[in-house]
């Protein structure tokens, strides 16, 4: 499945927001973003990178637990591309945390 992060050429809606929180690594390698409102899948920057969990861009390596803060898109799994059958169906499928809804990262820095 790999760091799931915006593919080119999709478009994605949803609500703008602030994000300040923590990365947290679940069980099962999904990665969440904690604090600020409920639990949510992240979907990282184009370029982003697997890693230990997640390299930005930028090269910033991310570890369980890191401070991140930036601005992204609440997004609600059934309005990501692709539809029941598609790559986001997948991902969304596979790291169920009973919420019904992703946040899109557009920008993501780690606070140190």
């Amino acid at each position: 499945m790999g760091l799931p992060q915006q593919l080119p050429g999709e478009q994605y809606p949803g609500r703008a927001i602030d994000v300040d929180g923590q990365v947290h690594v679940a069980d099962d390698g999904c990665v969440y973003l904690l604090g600020g409102g409920p639990q949510r899948l992240l979907i990282w920057p184009a370029g982003s990178a697997l890693s230990d969990p997640v390299r930005l861009p930028d090269g910033t390596e991310l570890a369980d637990g890191d401070p991140i803060r930036g601005s992204g898109r609440v997004v609600r799994h059934a309005a990501l591309p692709g539809g029941r059958d598609g790559y986001w169906a997948h991902v969304t499928g596979f790291c169920d945390d009973g919420n019904d809804e992703a946040l899109l990262l557009d920008e993501v820095s780690a606070v140190r």
